[in-house]
């Protein structure tokens, strides 16, 4: 199916820039395509296994799956491994066949009326920053090749929303309350910090905000400068205390 539009597949910015509108936004737009009745965005921004953000679950399935699910999620085992050169699968072909036949019936699947998955890895430089599976219900049948060759067609733009996501998400943590050496940033210097505490490097820092490398290398130069640290490693503790309060006096 062709997509005419290929901004339906950005998130409305007018929304709160978080991974779980990001979750429900893509859900919306991919739902027509894939025949996704629900969705699971597992946010890995910072390591694993990270955040998870349901779309159209029942209540208890978030609940349920970090209890009883996660340690023994195929899916996650994938993402962990940094799942595979080209980035999307069904969970129906992590399974081993026994496992594989009585899908439908997995506990968490057949209990809340879903039946099949599929998955997309949303990578920054090489590195798992995301993953949004799709869920079919269990009378709709698997995914097929038509259904994964869509996925690995939209990946690059599904990964692009997901960045500016986390760019605009990072552009509005409100770090620098009460603290004067984050205070003595600009608006730019603020977003450029709290990207790179996040772990993204220059290069990836630059196209989130449309600026270039040389630039961003000007302001983090700037930021270690004006907080008197000597590198990343120092400014990411840095905001990391400040966010919890650690500094707090």
């Amino acid at each position: 199916m062709p997509i005419h539009d290929p901004a339906v597949m950005v998130p409305d910015l007018s929304r709160p820039a978080a991974p779980a509108a990001f979750a429900e936004a893509a859900m919306l737009s991919l739902r027509p395509l894939f025949g996704a009745t629900r969705a699971v965005l597992s946010d890995r921004q910072r390591g694993r296994p990270g955040e998870m953000h349901f779309v159209n679950w029942p209540s208890w399935c978030q609940a349920h799956y970090c209890a009883e699910v996660r340690a023994r999620d195929p899916i996650r085992s994938w993402l962990d491994r940094e799942a595979s050169e080209n980035g999307v699968t069904r969970l129906s072909d992590l399974l081993p066949a026994a496992r594989r036949a009585a899908l439908p019936r997995e506990t968490l699947l057949a209990d809340s009326g879903a039946g099949f998955v599929l998955i997309m890895a949303l990578r920054e430089q090489n590195r798992i920053v995301g993953a949004l599976s799709l869920v079919r219900d269990a009378g709709l049948g698997d995914f097929d090749e038509r259904d994964r060759g869509l996925a690995l067609a939209l990946l690059p733009l599904l990964e692009m929303a997901y960045h500016g996501v986390i760019a605009r998400a990072a552009a509005t943590v409100p770090l620098f309350a009460g603290n004067d050496l984050f205070h003595a940033l600009t608006p730019r210097e603020r977003q450029v910090a709290a990207l790179a505490a996040a772990g993204h490097p220059n290069k990836s820092i630059a196209r989130m905000l449309d600026a270039s490398p040389w630039t961003i290398k000007n302001h983090m130069r700037a930021v270690l400068d004006k907080t008197g640290t000597r590198n990343r490693t120092e400014l990411s503790a840095l905001i990391g205390t400040q966010r919890h309060g650690g500094d707090a006096s």
